[in-house]
């Protein structure tokens, strides 16, 4: 199969009126596409498109670029409460690593159980210190503490990612610690950490959430008034769960309402996950 041909603004306006989508205003639409990459733009049809590729009945941009905004907003304020998870974690992982093993027991592969690699972890060491050589703390330290970083120090490097991996090859002790201050089972938060990464990185390469289907599922807790699935729904109940700080909470709560009855006439909550009585889980 050969690779489509470059199509200007103007010929993939074409395209789309040829597919049936109704364009009130093509000068609109014309800046709409030269800001949002029309492959990026596209996926947004998704829910309209039949099986001959060409749209429903009524389907008009406007309404498709109704669901990209909302998405985009769905994004910032999801990932605002990611943001409240990840600095909550790191302060709870490296306050009871070094509690039990000190400020430097973090370098200590005996300090981990067996899932720990010992070499991804030095090259991970080597690459938060090149990538931070200018920042004031790495330089504090190397003037110093002779290179030395107090792990409480150095978790502040960590993406999401290398923190969720770093959890999950903590001793099962300390990742029974920390988790009861999330007052959840260790093995909960390990998954939830894991498919919090991928939202996450979702999140910050402005992937697309609505009518999208994450890649695992969250682990249900016991007596969990709602199973777990791969939808966004699910996810944000993980975040919910994860918050330590209800003001946070409260305030995603609000805004994400006021999202959901603003756009509530051009998006459909169930391609997200959201069950009819929704409000009611949050």
């Amino acid at each position: 199969m050969e690779v489509k041909n470059f199509k200007t603004f103007d010929q993939q306006i074409e395209l789309l009126k040829d597919r049936g989508c109704i364009i009130e205003d093509e000068a609109f639409a014309k800046k709409v596409l030269s800001a949002v990459n029309y492959y990026r733009f596209s996926s947004y049809f998704l829910p309209f498109k039949q099986d001959d590729e060409t749209y429903k009945t009524g389907t008009t941009f406007n309404k498709v670029y109704q669901n990209y905004i909302f998405d985009r907003k769905l994004r910032n304020l999801i990932s605002y409460l990611i943001e409240g998870v990840e600095v909550a974690l790191k302060t709870l992982i490296a306050y009871h690593h070094s509690a039990k093993f000190g400020s430097l027991g973090y370098l200590d592969p005996k300090n981990y159980n067996d899932k720990f690699d010992e070499e991804a972890f030095k090259e991970n060491m080597d690459k938060y210190i090149r990538r931070n050589s200018k920042h004031p703390v790495i330089i504090h330290h190397n003037d110093k503490y002779d290179g030395k970083y107090p792990f409480w120090v150095m978790i502040e490097f960590y993406d999401f990612g290398d923190m969720s991996r770093l959890f999950s090859q903590l001793t099962t002790d300390l990742q029974k610690t920390v988790a009861k201050d999330l007052n959840q089972n260790y093995a909960t938060v390990a998954s939830w950490l894991y498919c919090l990464t991928h939202l996450r990185n979702s999140c910050a390469h402005y992937s697309r959430l609505y009518n999208t289907k994450m890649i695992a599922i969250p682990r249900t807790p016991l007596n969990y008034p709602i199973k777990l699935n791969k939808m966004i729904f699910s996810y944000v109940l993980v975040l919910k769960e994860l918050t330590l700080n209800s003001d946070d909470w409260t305030d995603f709560r609000d805004k994400l309402k006021l999202l959901i009855s603003e756009y509530g006439a051009n998006i459909e909550i169930s391609r997200l996950g959201f069950p009819s009585n929704w409000k009611s889980y949050l």
